[in-house]
């Protein structure tokens, strides 16, 4: 999310249209979400002792290279492609696959409060990488980056493990796991409809959150203020997280969906009123409700998957099943840019994520387990 704060530098640097700049920032989601299959491979065969620090080495090499860029093709390389893969293991896939395992009881709840880190994370990086930006520039964010990396994340992840025996059901109750593997899990239409529910989701919240800064520059807010903004948006995510995952454990997986979906609308509707009226409470009101709703979609969706087809394979399943995600992410962040490009205005932009979000919502109600399973 921190690269909505490199966005605009980027653009005066290499002089180049934003859809082009954009296109950095949608090779690192692509492949973030392409390798699903792999990272999930991984976590199952590596363990994440093992398969957690590799991914974090791999980002290292490629945001210390993107810092030495000097053209839009070389940033492209090194932070769209190796800082994308390095990344890609070290996301939410890979730390939702660990928490559902661990505790099937409460599985959303549980979801929920490991991606805390990923909201506090974005609330910290962007006001901290938007102020390195203004003394050191942009290639000095990076550096920062991948110091961090080196120093918190490898080191921590070397206690990472997975359970031996998965074998718990959603309500607690002991039962042998069903015998799922890939191949079985890709004939059955809940796997189809909850990998096109996130392909479509993927699409909506990235677009917001890479342009979104610049959206509010154009409207007149301060740069500094709009990255505080975007910042926010994650510390509300932070009670938004851990109320999705206590919904969605009451009352059920898709009726919380419903809730945070029409949350984030709202938001987005406040949003395009600040180009409109141009007061700053509008802002306000589009962090509040947009940021409830931020993160809500991979909980849910990792908890629903992880209701179907727990077991031994479910890495390697949930993985291919974000294989979704990325092309997703990808077209998000560069739609916003070519929108923009092409009218002048992120309106049109804001009203596709509207209609993307819809569609996700839809094919989340339509998730069931496949009969043998019920």
């Amino acid at each position: 999310m921190a690269f909505a704060i490199l966005y605009l530098p980027l653009v005066e640097e290499f002089g180049a249209p934003r859809g082009d700049v954009a296109l950095v920032q949608s090779a690192a989601l692509l492949l973030g979400g392409c390798t699903g299959p792999i990272v999930g491979w991984g976590i199952d065969r590596l363990g994440p002792c093992r398969f957690f620090p590799g991914c974090a080495l791999l980002a290292i090499v490629g945001l210390v290279l993107a810092s030495r860029a000097h053209s839009l093709s070389a940033l492209i390389f090194a932070y769209g492609v190796l800082g994308g893969l390095g990344l890609s293991g070290l996301g939410s896939q890979a730390n939702m696959t660990v928490a559902a395992l661990w505790y099937p009881g409460a599985r959303a709840r549980a979801i929920a409060a490991v991606d805390l880190g990923t909201g506090f994370g974005a609330f910290a990086f962007i006001p901290l990488g938007q102020l390195l930006l203004n003394s050191f520039g942009w290639q000095g964010v990076l550096l920062v980056w991948a110091g961090l990396l080196a120093v918190v994340v490898i080191p921590i992840n070397l206690l990472q493990r997975l359970p031996e025996h998965p074998t718990t059901s959603a309500r607690g109750h002991e039962r042998p796991s069903p015998a799922w593997t890939l191949r079985r899990a890709l004939r059955t239409g809940a796997f189809w409809n909850l990998a096109t529910s996130r392909w479509l989701s993927a699409m909506g919240f990235p677009l917001m959150n890479v342009h979104m800064v610049a959206f509010a520059v154009g409207a007149g807010v301060p740069a500094v203020q709009a990255a505080a903004a975007l910042g926010s948006v994650s510390l509300v995510s932070l009670p938004g997280r851990l109320a999705t995952g206590w919904l969605a454990d009451r009352i059920g997986r898709a009726p919380t969906l419903t809730i945070t979906y029409a949350s984030a609308v709202a938001g987005i509707a406040c949003l395009a009123m600040l180009a409109w009226h141009g007061a700053h409470e509008w802002l306000i009101a589009y962090v509040l409700f947009y940021g409830l709703a931020q993160g809500s979609s991979g909980i849910v969706a990792s908890a629903r998957t992880a209701d179907v087809f727990a077991g031994p394979t479910f890495g390697t399943i949930y993985g291919w099943m974000s294989l979704a995600v990325g092309p997703g992410e990808a077209i998000g962040a560069w739609m916003g840019g070519a929108v923009f490009d092409r009218t002048g205005s992120y309106l049109a932009g804001f009203g596709f994520v509207a209609t993307v979000l819809a569609a996700a919502l839809l094919l989340m109600w339509r998730v069931r387990p496949p009969r043998a399973l019920r």
